[in-house]
This record gives C-alpha cells, sequence and structure tokens, in this order.
C-alpha cells in the first residue's frame, strides 16, 4: 500500500504553521536512526523524525536548494551534495565546503563514504575527489575515453567489501580504483553508469539506460524489460532487510527477490512513475522519492 506523504509547509497562516502535501520533486532519501532526510531539486533539505518536519535551506543552513545526493559518515556527519558545493552538519552545527576549500568543482552528482570513513565525491569533467581529513585528491577518471574536452560527469560511486572504489560516468561507464590502479572499461558498461550499489553480500548492482546489471561469484547478468523490469533506464537501487533489490526506473518501481521482479506504476498508487531515490527505516518501510513527490509503502 501506497501512501501520501504530508510535509512540514512553509506556508503559514494566522494559526501558524500548515501542512500541505509534500509534492517536491525528491531528489535523494536517506534514513538514520530515527530519522529519515529527504533532498529535493529546488526546495532544500526536510528531515523528519517520526512525528514533524524541520526544513533546512540557503542562505541558513545550506549552499544551495538543489540537492542531488545524501551521505552519513561513520562519525554521524551527514553530507549534502547540491549544485553549489557541499553542505555538512555535524553537532548542530553547518559548514560549506566548495572550490575555495579545494574541491574540483561545486556541481555534485554524488557522494560514498567507505569503511575507512573517506569521502568520494563525483563531480563534473569526470573528475572522481577523495576527501579525507580536510585534504583534498582528484582523480580524473578515464581521461582517454573523456577526450580532449574533458567530457563526462562521475554520477555513481561506492564500495566493495574489499575496498575498492567503483565509479560510474555518464561518458566512460565503469571503472574500479584499488587504491593504487585504475581498472577501466568494466564489462559492456561502456556509457552512462547512473547508479550503484554494493550489497552486504557483495554483490554489486549497476544501473544504465539500457538495464540492471548484477555482478555475482565473478559472473556479470543484465536484466530488462524481458525479464521484467518495467523499463530498462534505471536511475536507483537500494537493498532491503530481506535482501530484495529494489529498482527505480522512468517507468516504475520494480522489487526483485532474486528470482521474479514485481513492478508498481501510478496505476498502483504511485505518485509518479519517475522513481529517482529509495531508501528503508528502521521500521522496515519503505520510502519513494519521484518527481511527483515523496511516498512510503507498507508490506
Amino acid at each position: 500500500m501506497f501512501l501520501f506523504i504530508n510535509s512540514c509547509a512553509e506556508k503559514t497562516d494566522n494559526e501558524g504553521t500548515v501542512d500541505e502535501p509534500f509534492d517536491k520533486v525528491v531528489t535523494a532519501i536517506m534514513a538514520e536512526n530515527d530519522n529519515l532526510w529527504v533532498g529535493t531539486d529546488e526546495d532544500g533539505l526536510y528531515m523528519f523524525d517520526g512525528i514533524s518536519w524541520t526544513i533546512f535551506k540557503y542562505p541558513e543552513s545550506l549552499v544551495s536548494n538543489c540537492i542531488s545526493a545524501l551521505e552519513i559518515n561513520n562519525d554521524g556527519v551527514l553530507y549534502v551534495g547540491t549544485d553549489m558545493g557541499i553542505s555538512s552538519l555535524e553537532n548542530g552545527i553547518w559548514t560549506s565546503i566548495t572550490t575555495d576549500d579545494g574541491l574540483f568543482s561545486n556541481k555534485i552528482y554524488c557522494l560514498d563514504c567507505d569503511d575507512d570513513n573517506i569521502m568520494w565525491i563525483g563531480t563534473r569533467n569526470n573528475r572522481l575527489v577523495k576527501y579525507s581529513d580536510g585534504n583534498f585528491t582528484t582523480y580524473h577518471v578515464n581521461p582517454e575515453a573523456s577526450g580532449p574536452g574533458e567530457l563526462g560527469h562521475i554520477h555513481t560511486i561506492f564500495h566493495d567489501p574489499e575496498g575498492n572504489i567503483w565509479v560510474g560516468s555518464c561518458i566512460s561507464g565503469l571503472s574500479k580504483f584499488d587504491g593504487e590502479e585504475w581498472t577501466h572499461n568494466i564489462n559492456d558498461i561502456s556509457v552512462f553508469a547512473m547508479f550503484s550499489l554494493s550489497c552486504n553480500n557483495g554483490d554489486l548492482w549497476i544501473g544504465c539506460p539500457t538495464g540492471l546489471y548484477s555482478y555475482s561469484g565473478g559472473v556479470w547478468k543484465r536484466y530488462t524489460q524481458t525479464e521484467g523490469l518495467p523499463c530498462n533506464n534505471v536511475a536507483c537501487i537500494a537493498e532491503d532487510s530481506n535482501h530484495n533489490i529494489w529498482i527505480g526506473t522512468e517507468m516504475g518501481l520494480s522489487k526483485f527477490d532474486g528470482q521474479d521482479f514485481t513492478s508498481y506504476t501510478t496505476a498502483d498508487g504511485l505518485l509518479d512513475n519517475y522513481i529517482m531515490a529509495i531508501a528503508f527505516d528502521n521500521k522496515g518501510d519503505t520510502w519513494i522519492g519521484s518527481l511527483g513527490g515523496l511516498q512510503k509503502f507498507y508490506y
């Protein structure tokens, strides 16, 4: 069952704040303990504690209201990627990280914190940035594929159990960095790796406009509409506590149990078929962000 979520609104009347539907474009969701963080396209950051909503916006808290990525490091610090840099929240204090501090570009596409508490940042011009102890190290990913114009952007990053950093680009596909050497042009994912995931069992999942790819036991497998996806253009992937893989596409949502796909669209209650973010809270509920807003899905 899908539920439409109401949010803490900016609109007020003589009686104070009024709740209105959460009809923002949701670009990122992250669950942390009892809190749910929701990033939007132009309306800032929302935090839901299970009872009420809190809004964080530019310029009081964020460097920009256009949010592209959320990540929490091993110390509980929240990082918010935007189109104007990164904002971090630690012990109630907001701090900005921009090109003035050494960041390669203020345009942030994705964030990932590895097991060593290093933050990896995906930016424009096919640049991957390593941020550790206040220091930046910038890598040009697969420069031969990005060409003399330094085309492409890093759209997805994840770390696997072996400590490898996997990087997806819109121009050079999938690459892997082991800390010393790079491996490029992995499998046949040659262009536009949009989203990626490393599961608890070590399996890897990559979302592309050409379908969903899994890497398990040294074997790559591709899933498309033929196998049950509502659309080949995969925008986001998440794993729930029962090890089901949830896939957001531009034409609906799917759950994969390892054998079969179960798909949902607006005909089943989705606000919008273009799914941009999926997260699971500590109660086991599924939160879905789309072009139409935020929803909670109960099994």
